[in-house]
This record gives structure tokens, sequence and C-alpha cells, in this order.
């Protein structure tokens, strides 16, 4: 720092003002509280003193502010470090993200995060299995017994007296209908989806590790528009449904056929996100990416209850899932271009087990290498395009 002249004393008083200007600069966290304190003591500093503690602080605010920022995603925010009411809550705190991005080597359910900094520790992997949970249990159950449900009333019109003066044809559309319920149950056409479904929701839970999640996202107000979903995913999503939506567009058209079918009691389940590739990216966007840690609904709890439709973890499917992990893990290959992410990459590098019953892994990797070379020319149409 440079001091004034003048005389010996005033000489040593500038010179304890800049050790004061100088000890501002040694605590980075409180840049500010020094600089509040030279004011209002009054205490005279050089101009270049002063200088330098105002562009110091203005320059760690930033920088604190931009690192105090790495583990705030607004799609996580109910477990933000030290967010207010929850040290006190009934019942404990929910573990949360940690405050800034940490090196961590225990992480089990997103091993890809191990030994970089992240967001995500142990303590917090409890938080990713509940919220995992409510996918695979709860929420994608539910549509499912939906479904089995209305086709259980849609069978009833077989006992009612309308369906004894009923004619031939109206009989005949009425059978049509029942049948077309067998496709869109069977765990074979439903299950290569629903498996997709729940690696898209493990992609997206694992998300809340990054610390460059504003790269990938669209913020507005302080509020995640949209996450950058990297367009292969969606081909390969749909590719995954598509059988599965043919199932549900014959059904819904068997269904509007039938004047019997439209006696049921129990109202139909809406299949329309899975009717086309569009429609089935933008209901996972807004449903699963978007809402990476909801909470299922009452009538998703009791509607998964009622079918017993939980799907317990197989036995030794934690050992097989950490397996599959380790070798997705050694491909290091993400799809990350452009600020887009792949989540089924990133759910199929987590050991959380997105296998939906009667989906075996076999009908899945089919599935995938099926549209393996289309990925790779859409792949190759969007690097020369870059």
């Amino acid at each position: 720092f440079r001091l004034h002249p003048g005389p010996a004393h005033k000489n040593a008083q500038t010179q304890e003002h800049a050790q004061l200007c100088g000890r501002a600069l040694s605590r980075p966290l409180r840049p500010w509280a020094m600089a509040v304190d030279l004011v209002f003591r009054r205490r005279r500093c050089s101009r270049a003193c002063w200088r330098t503690c105002a562009l110091s602080a203005v320059s760690l605010v930033v920088r604190v502010a931009a690192l105090d920022n790495q583990c705030k995603d607004p799609l996580y925010q109910t477990h933000w470090f030290g967010k207010p009411g929850y040290a006190s809550k009934l019942g404990g705190h929910i573990h949360v993200l940690n405050s800034i991005p940490t090196v961590k080597t225990g992480l089990t359910l997103c091993p890809r995060y191990n030994e970089e900094a992240s967001c995500c520790s142990p303590e917090f992997e409890q938080e990713q299995a509940k919220f995992f949970g409510y996918f695979r249990n709860f929420i994608f159950p539910a549509k499912v017994v939906r479904i089995a449900v209305h086709h259980g009333s849609v069978r009833d019109v077989l006992n009612t007296e309308g369906y004894e003066a009923a004619t031939r044809v109206e009989r005949e559309q009425l059978k049509l209908a029942l049948e077309r319920f067998n496709l869109v149950l069977h765990p074979s056409v439903n299950g290569p989806c629903f498996s997709a479904l729940l690696t898209y929701a493990a992609g997206m839970n694992c998300f809340a590790c990054r610390p460059d999640w504003f790269a990938f996202v669209t913020l507005e107000a302080g509020r995640v528009l949209r996450v950058h979903v990297h367009p292969l995913v969606c081909m390969e999503l749909w590719s995954a449904c598509e059988r599965f939506g043919e199932a549900a567009a014959k059904l819904r058209q068997a269904l509007l056929d039938s004047a019997l079918a439209k006696q049921a009691k129990r109202e139909a389940e809406d299949l329309d996100m899975f009717l086309d590739q569009q429609s089935l990216c933008d209901w996972a966007h807004d449903q699963v990416a978007l809402h990476p840690f909801r909470r299922p609904t009452e009538a998703e709890r009791e509607a998964a209850h009622r079918g017993g439709a939980r799907l317990a973890s197989s036995e030794g499917a934690a050992d097989g899932m950490a397996a599959l992990a380790r070798r997705r893990l050694q491909e290091g290959d993400f799809g990350e271009t452009r600020g887009n992410i792949d989540v089924l990459k990133e759910g199929r590098a987590s050991t959380f087990n997105t296998r939906w019953p009667g989906a075996s892994s076999a009908a899945w990797s089919t599935v995938r290498a099926a549209v393996g070379l289309r990925f790779a020319m859409l792949a190759m149409v969007l690097s020369a395009s870059a």
C-alpha cells in the first residue's frame, strides 16, 4: 500500500490503517464488513488502500455468490443447504445438498460424480432414493393400475341390462375394446416404455449433483422454465414406448367406437402422451424433468396400493445395477453437447433400479440396438450443422 508522506506519527497512523485494509483482504467471506467498519469509525486509509479494498470486496462477493449458487438448482430448491425452517422441522430436518461443490468418494446412486466436486453426498442419497422410489412405486404404477381398473369397469358392462339389449355389432365393439386392453396391460408391451421413463427419472435425479446445472436450463426470475434435454433422448424414449403407444392408440379408438364401453362407471385413463414422439417428450419433460423431486398425489398412492403395484427390487438387482453402472461409467461419453444433457445416459450410469417387471434387460437392449443406427445418423447431422 502507498503511504502518505508526512510526520512520523501520521505515517505510523497511515501504516495502521493500511494494515487494517490488509486484514479486510485476508477475510474473504467478510470484505464488506471491514469496509463498513472503516467508514463508520472514520479511519483514514490511502486512496490506493480504499481502491484495493473496494475492488477486492466486489471481486470476492461475486466469486462467493457464484460458488454459493452452484448447488442451488431451483429444481431441488426444497433441499438447498441452509434453507430456513428445516433445522427445526418436526421429525428432524431433511438431508440437503452440499453448500458448495465438494469432492466425495462414497456416492453409490450416482457414482459418476465420485472423486469430483459435486453437490451430492452419501447422506443426500437417502433423499434421492426416496424421490426415485416415488416414481417407481407410486407415480408410474398408478397409471397402469388406473388402466386396469378401467378395464374391469368396462368388463362389468357385460353383466348389465344394456348389454343384453345391445345389437350384435355393439357387443362385438365392446369385446374388441376389451381385447385392446390386453396389449396395453401386458408387461412385455408397457415394460420397455416404463423402464425408459424410470431411467429418465433416474437421470434427472442425478442431475441434482451437477454444479454446472445452469448451463443446461433456461431460467426466468429464478425459476427453471426448461431443461435442455438432448434431442436423441426423445428418439430413444419414443423407440422404447412406440409399441405401447400403438396399443394405447388402438385402445383409445376402440373405446370411442363402443357405445357400451362408454357405460363403464370408471373414467378412462389419459394415454394421449403416448400417442406420438413429441407428446411423449413434452410430457416427460413437464412431469419428470421439471419436477424430479415431486411427491405422489393421494390418488396415485391409493391407486398403487389398491393395485398392489409397488415394484420391489428383485433379488440381486442392486448388485446387478451397480455392475452395469460401472461398465457404463467406463464409456465416458454422456452426450453433453452445446448445453444439452442426455438424461437417459445419466440414468443408465446410475445404480437406481430402473427395470420394470416384465421388461427384461434383453428386451430393453433390443430396443436400444434397433434405434442405434438412427441415433448415429442424427448425431452426424447435428455435428455437420454445428
